[in-house]
């Protein structure tokens, strides 16, 4: 299996809530390794984060969207609060609010918030198919 496809199988189980595959994949990647993961996975959160927030946003429904996903996943209670907002509004257009972010940090936030974004998003089999597609294209671009 290629890194692509995990990344794809990653994203996948996540938005069917298969946390066992999720948690197998995690693990394997930790120890293959990430390349490319960033850009899989940071195009995968900015799609779905966009159709999230297509309507406009305020600071409010960010953080309130911070919040939301704190309290469903146990880990992102670790993660700093003002930086999850902080990287929502960055890929909502705002960047230079992540000039100091590490890019591990990021990518544990961009996986606990595509989890919320996946749950909530209910995509049938074609249309997660095509978000994956998507994603997969455009981080082909970064690669």
């Amino acid at each position: 299996m290629d890194v692509r496809t995990k990344f794809s199988d990653l994203i996948h189980a996540m938005a069917r809530r298969d946390w066992g595959t999720v948690d197998r994949l995690l693990d394997d990647l930790e120890t293959t390794g990430w390349h490319g993961g960033l850009q899989v996975i940071a195009a995968a959160f900015a799609i779905a984060l966009n159709e999230r927030f297509a309507a406009g946003h305020s600071r409010t429904d960010v953080a309130r969207f911070v919040a939301e996903t704190r309290s469903r996943f146990p880990a992102a209670q670790s993660l700093p609060i003002r930086e999850m907002e902080a990287l929502v509004q960055a890929a909502l257009g705002k960047v230079d609010l992540i000039d100091n972010l590490s890019p591990e940090t990021a990518l544990q936030m961009q996986i606990v918030f595509l989890g919320t974004l996946l749950q909530d998003g209910h995509h049938t089999e074609p249309e997660l198919e095509a978000f994956l597609a998507d994603a997969e294209s455009i981080a082909a671009d970064y690669l």
